[in-house]
């Protein structure tokens, strides 16, 4: 696991949001995963995956909105275990985290049965891994797709993004308008549909560059559609997905911040918001 330097701890401590956009009656408490395997190994993940579980940590803390709590043993899945917790955040987690269907049922039926999920950048590159990239359907549909169209922009490019639900509250901390963000960018091709999701955040495909030479899905090309963030209702159960996260910086972006923790808010059943599915403006 990469170690976080004293100067990053300073930094994401001081862009962190200090109030949360809701209350909460009761203490919650949310398990973070971080798990990564590759061929069967456990492998280092992300550099960001530290700042990022500092950034959930200290956002609770700080706001009181729910006990964070970090693991990386699949056995955390089970059914005993997850029934400690109001919600599960996988932080860029990466591949086939486990292969033991009792353990990914149980995550899918403690979301389904009133959980919530949130799901941080490579969470979308979990339970699928090359050349397959669709060992577990029922996670990449609960989560809301997989990234298995690879990265038209790299993680030193600058994106535009658009808060496409401007009257969301997830989205409250961008006012409504479009921002510039350096991050590598996930396509999603199996299992995502707006028929089944709520977009929150999406490249602007006139502020950013669309150009020939990019790699991008031909479905992706002819509708514009990159979505970033969004979230979804599984059953009885709540799901919030963000793609941005590669980049440690992120995790000091005060603006987005926010948006994760009312992400994970709404994951955790504190904050109610729009999960009606709705075509792209």
């Amino acid at each position: 696991m990469h170690r976080q330097t004293e100067e990053n701890r300073k930094r994401v401590l001081e862009a962190i949001p200090k109030t949360a956009p809701a209350a909460h009656e009761k203490d919650r408490r949310l398990l973070v995963f971080t798990l990564n395997r590759r061929k069967g190994e456990i492998i280092n993940g992300h550099p960001s995956i530290d700042p990022a579980n500092f950034a959930i940590e200290q956002m609770g803390i700080a706001t009181g909105a729910y006990t964070a709590y970090f693991a990386d043993d699949p056995r955390v899945l089970s059914s005993a275990s997850l029934s400690y917790f109001d919600a599960v955040c996988f932080n860029n987690t990466v591949g086939m985290v486990t292969e033991d269907s009792a353990l990914q049922q149980s995550l899918l039926a403690f979301v389904r049965e009133g959980g919530g999920f949130a799901g941080i950048h490579a969470a979308a590159a979990t339970f699928c891994e090359y050349p397959v990239y669709d060992q577990f359907p029922e996670f990449g549909r609960m989560l809301g797709g997989y990234e298995n169209g690879g990265h038209p922009w790299k993680a030193h490019e600058t994106i535009t993004l658009t808060p496409e639900d401007a009257e969301s509250p997830i989205n409250a901390a961008f006012g409504g308008k479009d921002f510039e963000i350096s991050d590598e960018v996930f396509q999603m091709l199996e299992h995502y549909s707006r028929d089944r999701l709520r977009v929150l955040l999406r490249i602007n495909e006139e502020k950013t560059d669309f150009g020939e030479d990019r790699k991008i899905l031909a479905e992706r090309r002819a509708d514009g559609d990159v979505a970033i963030s969004w979230i979804r209702n599984e059953e009885k159960g709540r799901v919030f997905y963000t793609s941005l996260g590669h980049n440690e910086h992120v995790f000091w972006n005060t603006p987005v911040l926010s948006h994760i923790l009312a992400g994970l808010q709404f994951a955790i059943g504190d904050l109610e918001a729009d999960t009606t599915p709705r075509p792209k403006p």
